[in-house]
This record gives structure tokens, C-alpha cells and sequence, in this order.
């Protein structure tokens, strides 16, 4: 296993050591100092990226990643944020990726992950109460151009996991939202050890409830 695998590992385990010790569920987010303000702006954001993943656990500890379950998993997802971005008065655009686009997409999509790792560290690691001090400002670079090829003013990225097996089921989603400038205004994380099913549309709508409550673009 690699060292960068293994840190991210890492921060999934404290996640979910949190999760046992505060209760059932565990609903944090981080936003940009000027979120307020910036976030009005967004109002075509485009889902970029969609990296969930559905594992089945047996009952003799066997783990399978689930492609069909993670299908309908990330398709339930986008649909509960295109619903509620709607009531936001705002509307979710459909990624077309084409060959003069999917060079680029691919590229975002690396630095997300790269970004993302900082952001986890920031929320799970050993440094999280120094590096909230230091405020939460996060950037992928300009994302102007493939935007505007995508007809859309911002980015949402999706990751993470939900594990289901014979005693119960453990998930751990996290949302993060940019503008088109790059930087991230905001990102969530929404965990629980029972409950939410994914292949579930009304669940999948719950998670999206809680990783969007803190976001502050106006309801509808």
C-alpha cells in the first residue's frame, strides 16, 4: 500500500472512530472566509466528478465492490442535488464530456484529488485545530475556460464509500464546491454507521440534505 493511500485511509478510520464516539452520524463542513458573498455567483454549477463506491461485506468478512450498487448509488446522489440546488433556485448541469473537453475534465479531477487529501487532513488529521487557524482557502486554479465550454459557472465533486453488510452498513460521503476561478467555497462530510442506503433515492436525498445545510446560496 502506498504512503499516500495509507494517510487517506488513515483519515477515513479517525472519521469513523468520530462517528462512534460522537453517535451515529457524523455532519461536518468548511467554507471559504468569502463564501457568502462568492456563492451567489453559482447558479449552472456542473457535477465534475462522482467517485462513490458501494462495497458488500459477507457474513464472513469477505469485502466486493458493488458496480451495480455503485451506479445507482452515484445516480441517486445526483439526482438529490439536482433537486436540491432546484430549490435553490438554481439548476445542475449535466456533464458532456467530449474529446475536446475530457483532457481537461481529467485534469481537474486529479488536482481535486490531490486537494482533496489536504482538505481531509485539514478535517480528520493530527493538524486540523492548527489548520483551522489558518482559515480554510483551498484552490484547484482557473476553471473559467472548461466552464464555459460546459455552459456552466461552478464545479461540485463527490467521493467517498458505503459499505453494507449483514450487521448494518457504514458510509462516508464528502461534497465540495468551487467557483470558477478554482477555489473550493465549500466542502462537507457526512458519515453514519446505520440508516442511509444509497441505492435508496430517499436516503441518497438525506445525505445531500445534510452536506448541503451548511451551504449558504439563498433557498428558493
Amino acid at each position: 500500500m502506498s504512503s499516500t493511500r495509507g494517510k487517506h485511509l488513515t483519515y477515513l478510520t479517525v472519521a469513523c472512530l468520530l462517528i462512534l464516539i460522537t453517535g451515529c452520524t457524523l455532519s461536518s463542513y468548511s467554507s471559504h472566509p468569502a463564501v457568502d458573498v462568492r456563492s451567489n455567483a453559482i447558479k449552472n454549477p456542473v457535477l465534475l466528478m462522482s467517485d462513490v463506491k458501494i462495497y458488500q461485506m459477507t457474513s464472513d468478512g469477505l469485502v466486493t465492490l458493488r458496480d451495480d450498487w455503485s451506479a445507482v448509488g452515484r445516480k441517486n446522489l445526483q439526482d438529490a442535488i439536482s433537486l436540491n440546488f432546484r430549490s435553490r433556485q438554481c439548476d445542475l448541469k449535466t456533464l458532456e464530456s467530449n474529446i475536446q473537453t475530457s483532457g481537461e475534465i481529467e485534469e481537474i479531477k486529479a488536482l481535486y484529488k490531490l486537494v482533496h487529501k489536504s482538505m481531509d487532513q485539514q478535517a480528520f488529521g493530527s493538524s486540523r485545530n492548527n489548520a483551522k487557524k489558518r482559515g480554510f482557502q483551498y484552490c484547484l486554479g482557473s476553471m473559467e475556460t472548461i466552464l464555459q465550454k460546459l455552459n456552466a459557472d461552478g464545479a461540485i465533486f463527490v467521493t467517498g464509500y458505503d459499505r453494507v453488510s449483514v450487521g448494518g452498513r457504514k458510509s462516508m460521503i464528502d461534497l465540495a464546491i468551487a467557483d470558477s476561478s478554482g477555489t473550493i467555497l465549500y466542502y462537507s462530510v457526512s458519515g453514519t454507521i446505520k440508516g442511509n442506503d444509497l441505492r435508496d433515492p430517499e436516503s441518497a436525498q438525506l445525505v445531500v440534505r445534510d452536506l448541503l445545510a451548511g451551504f449558504p446560496r439563498a433557498q428558493g
